[in-house]
């Protein structure tokens, strides 16, 4: 009889360490969870009817750093967390050249970020890993300084633009 109840209680403490490991893997589950990206005007239409801030990727399909981005930034679970509090809206570059161009992208990846009100914040150009990438996100949520290598949409480029009536009225003729 006492070897009868061995493989009883093996089986005992074979369920119990079955049953453990999803209980045990439950706080670990933002491993597994991903950023839910849209499409740009599903995106935009969800940003104005949420009155959220929105985050544009964009990448394409050949772009090294953008995997490299994929797999080190975007599936960090501090950027999966913060990232909620924006309309993530991913755009392939190749397939949108409209919004490539309204936007000035240049290179890839390329984050922009979008304020409630559909203003461009900043943009972020090339690989930035999760810890930094975590700053740009605070900066556009309003809750920290300016990262280094931002790319600013501050209207002071456009004063020699503004200039050139001036100069244009001022010239001597001929």
């Amino acid at each position: 009889m006492i070897n009868a109840v061995k493989p009883a209680i093996w089986m005992m403490i074979a369920l119990a360490a079955c049953l453990a490991v999803p209980i045990w893997g439950a706080g670990r589950s933002a491993a597994t969870e991903t950023i839910e990206w849209h499409g740009y005007e599903e995106g935009m239409n969800l940003s104005s009817a949420q009155n959220r801030s929105a985050l544009i990727d964009f990448s394409t399909s050949w772009c090294s750093w953008c995997k490299k981005m994929d797999a080190d930034t975007y599936s960090d679970a501090r950027v999966i967390e913060v990232a909620r509090r924006f309309v993530c809206i991913r755009v392939d570059g190749d397939m949108r050249g409209d919004l490539v161009a309204r936007y000035g992208v240049d290179g890839y990846p390329t984050t922009v970020f979008l304020d409630q009100n559909g203003t461009v914040s900043h943009s972020v150009v090339g690989y930035k890993g999760p810890d930094e990438f975590l700053k740009d996100m605070a900066y556009a949520l309003g809750e920290g300084s300016r990262p280094s290598g931002t790319k600013s949409t501050c209207l002071f480029g456009l004063i020699p633009l503004l200039a050139i009536p001036a100069v244009l009225v001022l010239r001597p003729k001929d």
